[in-house]
């Protein structure tokens, strides 16, 4: 089996539910963010303070040329990864990519609840959350829709969603 790319804004995700289909299905699973944090000892938000946007954004892309010559493993991508480099082209030829699709509602009030664990909006007011989200979101989601596969996450519980996903792998 391929790899299985897990593509979407910051709060679409992709981490949980990439770490319950891994376990579903008895899978390895990788979170691209979470790796160039152990390989830099570094939280993200440090590593842009730090190291420039420039340094960060070739980190993913050496995570990205390690990944693709792995097999069966659940790979939840940073919310920039697949914009850079032509990542979501390389992601799309060597695995299966699923954009987690959220609509900026459910974004924000996802993203409201879980401020203070995320270093980039954590200081920021409603209307710089809200404007941040729709900016940001504006920008990446026509990398985002080149995914193989698109889940509209709007009405999905957490199992309905895993359904889906289960769904889309093993018909593969």
């Amino acid at each position: 089996m391929l790899n299985i790319y897990l593509i979407g804004f910051m709060g679409s995700g992709k981490s949980t539910i990439g770490k319950n289909i891994s376990e579903d299905l008895s899978l390895s699973f990788l979170d691209t963010d979470k790796e160039i944090e152990e390989r830099n000892c570094l939280s993200i938000n440090d590593i842009f303070n730090k190291k420039g946007e420039a340094f960060f954004r070739q980190e993913e892309q050496e995570i990205v040329n390690k990944i693709i010559n792995l097999e069966n493993i659940i790979i939840a991508t940073g919310g920039g990864l697949p914009c850079f480099n032509n990542n979501i082209d390389l992601l799309n030829k060597y695995g299966c990519t699923i954009y987690l699709k959220c609509d900026k509602k459910l974004l924000y009030n996802r993203l409201l609840a879980d401020k203070k664990n995320r270093p980039l909006i954590k200081d920021f007011n409603h209307k710089e959350l809200q404007e941040y989200i729709n900016n940001l979101l504006t920008k990446r989601e026509k990398h985002y829709k080149k995914s193989k596969h698109t889940i509209i996450c709007k009405d999905l519980d957490t199992n309905k969603l895993l359904r889906q996903i289960n769904s889309l792998i093993l018909t593969r």
